[in-house]
């Protein structure tokens, strides 16, 4: 019986989603197509406020795509289709219902910083390696991260700094230029993730959802646009319950009851 890539545990309000692909958790098509259906079940679910997404063992959250798959990849329709995949794969994690806490330690390369700074917030072990080397293997990014959301995130000299150098870099330096939100000891990790995904679920839901579509919203339009879109948000966030119940236990002194999506 084939291994589960993708393995899900719940605890409370909190999912975690572990990539299972031994030894370096290589992003097969096989794994990232069991990626989407782990998150149709836990987008199913109303009572999971948060995720928390890492990967077994010691060695890599993610060593980029699975080089077993290279000949089958050789073929220009199924490299369009994975390369379409991962860009699906991408606005997904930033544009789900659940926000997403990335748990990064070890080897994370390729596709696997795609997967890791797509995440609303990133946790890195101080054992992390990044690396974007892609034209050192004769390709380029594909998958939307890279090329695209880099230059926006860190601007073009950064951005072409490890794209064009494709050096290894730590966890520290990725702090440093805000592709990490903290680094923590190997042993912290998980507990650090936690405690961050049981403070995203202690908020509204629905104020959450509107926040990262506003911020997502923003690195895709111009200012004018952004401008409306946050008044049509605020229009309908003022109005949802949770407004009134997030006030009305702040004046209480009480922890508030908001609603599940």
């Amino acid at each position: 019986m084939q291994q589960d890539l993708v393995l899900l545990e719940r605890s409370g309000r909190i999912a975690t989603i572990r990539l299972n692909n031994p030894p370096v958790n290589a992003a097969s098509v096989a794994l990232i197509e069991a990626l989407h259906r782990v998150l149709d079940e836990v987008e199913a679910d109303a009572t999971i406020r948060c995720v928390v997404l890492t990967s077994a063992g010691e060695k890599a959250f993610c060593a980029g795509a699975d080089l077993r798959e290279e000949e089958r990849l050789r073929d220009p329709e199924a490299s369009a289709a994975f390369r379409a995949l991962g860009r699906r794969t991408l606005q997904r994690i930033e544009s789900g219902r659940k926000p997403i806490v990335a748990a990064i330690h070890g080897y994370c390369i390729g596709g696997g910083t795609a997967i890791g700074w797509a995440c609303d917030i990133r946790i890195a072990a101080d054992n992390t390696v990044f690396r974007a080397g892609d034209a050192y293997l004769g390709i380029i990014p594909s998958w939307g991260m890279g090329l695209h959301r880099l230059p926006r995130l860190l601007g073009r000299s950064r951005a072409l700094d490890i794209l064009v150098l494709g050096e290894d870099f730590g966890a520290q330096r990725a702090y440093e230029l805000g592709l990490v939100s903290k680094v923590v000891p190997r042993a912290a990790l998980m507990e650090e993730a936690f405690r961050a995904a049981s403070r995203i679920a202690g908020a509204s839901p629905n104020a959450m959802l509107a926040i990262r579509q506003a911020v997502n919203f923003n690195l895709r339009h111009g200012w004018d646009e952004m401008a409306e879109y946050e008044e049509e948000l605020s229009r309908s966030v003022f109005a949802h319950p949770d407004a009134a119940e997030g006030m009305a236990a702040m004046l209480a002194k009480r922890t508030p009851d908001f609603r599940d999506l």
